[in-house]
């Protein structure tokens, strides 16, 4: 009783000095990354929708609506996004509670965004109200992260909400350029309403920005100087006391104000970035202070264990020596004869005689509870036994019915792209040539699939080629197998050949792996295809320009590429990069995921000198594509 107490305390101890705080980082940087930061983007997208609004509303021009419904195509997917991120955490129950009004007059400022515009495409808006309706997000997304600062459980809370109100200065310049440049866009002078919202936010802005610089210490507020002393901002300034003092018609240049105030704009985001990055360093001595109490629970911990020892030691010497011996069985057991018997069911060999195999432990000792430890241990071991020889048979057995699941698709997948050839060669009307393509495109992706389930299964796909394919061709061919190809681009490449009896596998692993670029890519961007020969074989690159993996994603990923894990089917997550690791072991060919410089990831593919072919006189053999001719490269 006495080690359960003093182990059962310090535990009590331990958790109320760190869970809290703890939590309340963890939760905090969950907010962030699920609400703040698309918040924030979101919120920019906004505000560049109402200037081109507003620039509309002036100039009625094709081009200025053009620009405006381009945009209003932006804000959408910032706040599809934002709802995604949203949906997919846990953020909304991690709010404080004097987070969540803000929170939610966000989510109703976003849902009105559609109801503002159509109020403006039917006339309804004016530019004096025009802030009003556009500007409640970015309000509502400024008190959510005035609300965040004055939350934090760091030491410098009072710097951060400095910095939250300099970037809400920055946030109603926003508000100043777009009002402003509607006005000048009309070569008017200010209404009386509009004329006092902008003296509301020429005030505003000044009294945010002085009083953040205010209270900012030394270190925080040097690139804000910078900002505060440049030439650019003397300009707004003296732009907004003229605007103030009734000159707009011919005097102050539409162009002149949008040049001055952006100028303005970005010297504002790339103080506040600098500013941040100096702030975010000094919040790390509060989580350092929360491992430090960690360190301290767990100091007091060592001393209450090693007390518990020694009592231990002093009661149980002779239970100790029979412990050991019984502890040395086990770990025979488990580290030796268990793992040795997996290996060789993994590789297939058959166990007939369960109890030859797993021996029972002889008995140690003569305390009655040690000999049933070591009943029950043999007990264990004749079970994990029959569950791993059950396990591997049913893994055969489950590997053998999708085998023959797949290739029924893949015969009748072939006997669909036959007949296809055959419509096409005897089809002339462009239009049902492009359905006909899209089928085929269609089927090809379909038979891929069936081939991953048989790789999977660990069989071969059934399709070989009895010549070499030019390394060209067989990307070409990978790239017809997947669902975007028109996003994929084969560049030029040197001239190299793969062995026909390899080439299959080969273009299924390069299909799985442009498929995932293009998966994780935004649909704008472009996947990229390079090849050349190396010392030591051909090495081609994937590269795409989505978001990247983290460096642990990273790792991990190459770690499964080079050691192909056991097929588990309740993981099916990343049953493509299973199939590339299955195939480049079986031909001995080397993936390796890096980051890319365009903030992507590339995809590294080594063809080892045993695979290439030499390229002859022979003409190569084609490799069939569902998809038009040419497109892709």
């Amino acid at each position: 009783m006495i080690p359960l107490v003093s182990l059962v305390a310090l535990w009590i101890f331990s958790a109320s000095l760190t869970v809290g705080d703890a939590f309340r980082l963890l939760n905090a940087s969950t907010v962030y990354s699920s609400v703040g930061e698309p918040a924030h983007a979101l919120a920019t997208e906004i505000e560049r929708e109402y200037l081109l609004s507003a620039q509309y509303l002036a100039s009625r021009s094709d081009v200025d609506r053009s620009d405006m419904f381009a945009q209003r195509a932006v804000v959408d997917r910032a706040r599809t996004r934002m709802r995604e991120l949203v949906a997919d955490g846990d953020a909304e129950s991690m709010l404080i509670d004097a987070s969540r009004k803000p929170y939610e007059d966000m989510k109703n400022a976003a849902a009105r965004l559609d109801t503002v515009r159509m109020e403006f495409d039917a006339g309804q808006l004016d530019l004096a109200n025009l802030g009003e309706n556009y500007e409640t997000f970015p309000d509502a997304s400024q008190r959510f992260s005035v609300v965040a600062a004055m939350g934090t459980v760091v030491t410098t809370a009072q710097q951060g909400r400095s910095l939250v109100s300099i970037a809400g200065a920055q946030h109603v310049l926003a508000k100043e350029r777009a009002l402003v440049a509607g006005v000048l866009g009309q070569s008017r002078t200010f209404t009386d309403a509009e004329k006092l919202r902008f003296a509301q936010h020429v005030t505003t802005r000044r009294v945010l920005f002085d009083q953040g610089m205010n209270e900012l210490d030394d270190e925080l507020r040097a690139p804000l100087d910078v900002l505060a002393k440049s030439e650019a901002y003397r300009q707004v300034t003296n732009l907004e006391d003229r605007l103030l003092q009734g000159e707009v018609t011919g005097q102050v240049s539409p162009v002149l104000w949008r040049s001055v105030v952006d100028r303005v704009d970005n010297a504002y985001t790339n103080a506040l970035s600098k500013a941040g990055a100096v702030y975010n360093a000094r919040n790390e001595p509060a989580a350092i202070g929360v491992f430090v109490r960690a360190g301290a629970a767990g100091l007091l911990g060592l001393v209450a264990v090693i007390a518990s020892l020694i009592i231990s030691i002093r009661m149980g010497r002779g239970l100790t020596r029979e412990l050991v011996g019984l502890k040395e069985a086990a770990t025979e057991l488990s580290d030796v004869r268990l793992p040795r018997l997996v290996q060789r069911l993994r590789r297939g060999e058959k166990v007939r005689d369960v109890e030859a195999e797993a021996p029972p432990l002889e008995p140690i000792g003569s305390t009655g509870e040690v000999r049933d430890v070591a009943a029950a241990f043999s007990a264990v071991q004749h079970t994990a036994v029959e569950a791993a020889v059950d396990q591997a048979r049913t893994r055969e057995s489950v590997g053998q019915a999708l085998r023959n699941l797949a290739r029924r698709s893949q015969g009748l997948l072939q006997r669909q792209l036959r007949l296809l050839d055959a419509m096409q060669r005897r089809t002339t009307d462009p239009s049902t040539m492009e359905d006909l393509f899209r089928l085929d495109h269609l089927t090809t992706r379909m038979r891929r699939q069936a081939e991953g389930l048989i790789v999977l299964a660990g069989g071969s796909p059934g399709r070989t080629w009895r010549r070499p394919v030019p390394v060209a061709d067989m990307l070409q061919g990978a790239v017809a197998e997947v669902e975007d190809y028109t996003r994929v681009r084969v560049y030029p490449m040197s001239e190299a050949a793969v062995s026909g009896s390899a080439v299959a596998d080969i273009i299924h692993l390069f299909a799985e792996l442009i498929e995932n670029a293009a998966a994780y890519s935004p649909p704008h961007t472009e996947v990229s295809l390079r090849g050349e020969s190396v010392a030591r074989g051909y090495a081609v690159e994937v590269e795409d320009r989505g978001l990247g993996l983290s460096d642990e994603e990273i790792d991990a990923i190459n770690h499964m590429l080079a050691s192909p894990p056991e097929l588990d089917l309740a993981d099916t997550d990343r049953l493509g990069l299973v199939v590339v690791a299955r195939l480049a072991s079986r031909h001995g060919v080397r993936v390796e995921l890096r980051p890319s410089p365009f903030g992507g990831t590339t995809a590294i593919v080594l063809l080892p000198a045993t695979l290439l072919a030499a390229t002859g006189d022979d003409d190569p053999e084609p490799v069939r594509l569902g998809i038009p001719e040419g497109a892709g490269t």
